[in-house]
């Protein structure tokens, strides 16, 4: 009796749990400030799982009900356990970095909820290689480079940024390069200046 309810254990996690997580793990790669997946999370794990089992399930059935070959069957539910999935979420979050859906909406006279929560992923995530010019609320002002290995993170508890060229700006004349780099926690900075590069400026 325990074997037959670890086997339906692992049944219910496979249809109903781990293509909701390989959907979502896959579009969060996508879009900038989604938080991490965690158990906490199951129920958007078997929302999703169910819808696609409600759409591809009938494969795994046709290829049970028609008696096909054992590797066929496998092939069955790896098609509709991982691929679909698979193929899905990278769908859905390249629509989503896009705004496909949101353009739908806004045509339509509607105003959806951006899908990137707040303005520091958004900046920093959709920005080209811009000149910046950060002030500490300290008053003491850097000026630099995003773009090439500059780095802004992602995670909504650790807010950090990293500023892979450090030029300086004193005196006349263009900026100079430093040679140094640029870590800074976000809870330091006033204002961050973005001066879009011109083409060839930089290469």
């Amino acid at each position: 009796m325990s074997t037959l309810l670890k086997i339906n254990a692992i049944y219910i996690a496979l249809v109903f749990i781990v293509p909701g997580y390989i959907f979502l793990s896959l579009r969060n790669k996508f879009v900038a400030g989604q938080e991490r997946l965690g158990t906490e999370q199951v129920i958007p794990f078997v929302i999703y799982s169910a819808l696609n089992f409600a759409l591809f399930g009938w494969i795994v059935y046709f290829a049970i009900s028609y008696q096909a070959p054992p590797y066929v069957q496998v092939g069955a539910w790896i098609l509709t356990l991982v691929i679909l999935p698979v193929v899905f979420g990278i769908v859905a979050g390249f629509g989503s970095q896009k705004e496909c859906v949101a353009r739908i909406y806004r045509s339509l006279g509607l105003n959806p909820v951006h899908s990137t929560p707040r303005a520091w992923e958004y900046v920093f995530f959709n920005s080209p290689p811009s000149w910046v010019f950060i002030t500490l609320k300290n008053g003491t002002e850097f000026a630099g480079f995003w773009g090439g290995n500059s780095f802004a993170s992602s995670d909504s508890k650790e807010r950090d940024l990293f500023i892979s060229e450090v030029f300086d700006f004193s005196g006349e004349g263009p900026w100079r390069p430093t040679g140094k780099s640029l870590f800074i926690g976000a809870g330091e900075i006033r204002t961050i200046e973005f001066t879009p590069i011109n083409n060839g400026e930089k290469s």
